[in-house]
């Protein structure tokens, strides 16, 4: 297995862990002899972006941005000014030595100086990084299958799906294996360098150097920008939209419309909610993860429905036969016929209190609480357990769909913080990848300083009661004395 070494000093493996992210949308599509579609490797035009999403030149794209702000009366002298502005300087140091393009913008107001710094990956970090992280990368594009069980029964019911509708730009699916720069002609789309690595595919390159990049002492875990972003150093890292969410104001084909103005149109909008998710426009520009997300949040809420249905026929009924009901109208009936014991002493002012008065709480009880309700939670263990099963096999589903059944398994990287502390790397003997390990001479001390205070933390637990116990035995015994 090769290595490199990074920045930081740890060495970067190759077939390491990963993600899975989107690719590139080729154009030309051309059917092949085995049934799938063959795509040339030019790369499809990108829609013309604001300017605010480049550097200065306009060629290089702003895959992310750091923020820090700095207040014009502060005295440069403040030992913690210093240290933040030391933290940071050697921070942005190394982010160049791993091979980011840093360009900064000052907005002064009047009593703070806000710092935008912009960070773009170049081609040869983006790939030794893609490679590194274990990206998938295109071979062949085939149709992408869409299937909706609720549409099928609609359809064979002869009944108009509502539901339904056309979202422009679907994007393809592949076969794809794991990137490796030496067999990068193969790849669909490797001759265009701006437009190979997606935006998506970008942001996750840079945050991992964000992550992995020491600003201090890396025996303290000085490393990382989240740990700076908690410190209060940097006030935001964030990466930017693909343009804006608006229609321009021309008419414009449906086809031309970028990615968010696609997903504004077609998904967030409130007339949107009946409609089907467009779950692969959703993970080709947010990810799998999010795509994952919001699959599952729809599939809840279309299982929530025949809940919501038996639960209002139950609740009905309860309306309808609490007239009916026997206790209720025997206690909403007693007038005062039965008293009741104060709820408190009556030397304190509570008084006696008959049994018609709780008439109305009785009522609202048994719409609650009713033979109706016994036989809606029977279906409700039968829902939740149906709901489960099927949740599996659709998130089975989109797994193998978007290539990322192996992940949590494999592909999942370890800890910044304890990458960096690791002192060696080691073979892992069911992946047969090279892990961050702590030999047992290294792991010995911390297990038992970890022991050590646990084992405390319970004994003082235990004895605490006792410890208190006697302290008011003692009171009590003083004061017997007094």
């Amino acid at each position: 297995m090769s290595e490199k070494r990074g920045l930081n000093g740890g060495p970067y493996q190759y077939d390491d862990y990963g993600t899975v992210d989107k690719q590139p949308i080729i154009d030309q599509e051309e059917l092949s002899s085995e049934g799938g579609i063959e795509m040339s490797a030019k790369a499809k035009t990108p829609v013309p972006q604001e300017e605010t999403c480049f550097f200065r030149d306009g060629e290089r794209r702003i895959d992310f941005i750091l923020v820090y702000e700095e207040e014009l009366e502060t005295k440069s002298s403040n030992s913690e000014v210093v240290k933040e502005g030391k933290w940071r300087q050697k921070f942005i140091k190394n982010l160049r030595k791993v091979g980011l393009e840093i360009e900064e913008e000052n907005v002064q107001s009047q009593k703070k100086i806000t710092t935008f710094i912009k960070l773009h990956a170049p081609w040869d970090v983006c790939c030794f990084y893609a490679e590194d992280l274990c990206m998938r990368a295109p071979l062949q594009a085939h149709p992408n299958p869409s299937n909706n069980w609720s549409g099928k029964i609609l359809k064979m019911l002869r009944i108009p799906n509502m539901m339904a509708e056309d979202v422009p730009n679907k994007p393809l699916d592949y076969y794809t294996c794991a990137f490796k720069k030496s067999k990068l002609n193969r790849f669909l789309g490797s001759d265009n360098h701006d437009t190979y690595f997606s935006i998506t595919q970008r942001g996750r390159i840079v945050w991992e150097i964000l992550a992995t990049t020491a600003y201090g002492k890396r025996k303290h875990a000085e490393i990382g920008v989240e740990r700076l972003l908690e410190e209060g150093i940097y006030k935001a890292a964030y990466a930017l939209h693909d343009g804006t969410f608006e229609k321009p104001k021309q008419p414009i084909k449906h086809e031309e419309l970028n990615d968010r103005q696609i997903l504004y149109e077609y998904w967030a909008r409130w007339g949107k909610w009946f409609k089907y998710q467009p779950l692969d426009h959703i993970r080709e520009y947010f990810g799998e993860k999010v795509g994952i997300y919001f699959a599952w949040l729809g599939f809840y809420t279309a299982w929530l429905l025949p809940a919501s249905i038996i639960g209002v026929i139950v609740f009905l009924y309860g309306v309808f036969t609490m007239a009916s009901n026997v206790p209720a109208n025997e206690i909403c009936n007693s007038g005062e016929t039965f008293k009741m014991c104060p709820i408190c002493p009556e030397n304190i002012g509570c008084p006696y209190w008959y049994i018609s008065d709780v008439c109305i709480y009785v009522k609202i009880s048994y719409l609650f609480d009713h033979p109706g309700t016994v036989l809606y939670a029977v279906f409700t263990s039968f829902w939740a357990v149906t709901f489960l099963e099927y949740w599996k096999r659709k998130n089975a589903s989109l797994a193998h769909h978007w290539d990322v059944l192996d992940f949590e398994e494999e592909e999942e990287r370890p800890r910044p913080e304890y990458v960096v502390k690791a002192p060696a790397y080691e073979k892992n003997p069911i992946t047969g990848v090279k892990e961050p390990h702590f030999p047992e001479r290294a792991r010995l001390p911390r297990i038992i300083t970890g022991f050590a205070a646990i084992t405390i933390m319970k004994e003082w637990c235990f004895e605490k009661p006792f410890i208190i116990h006697e302290l008011l035995e003692i009171g009590w015994e003083i004061t017997s004395h007094d």
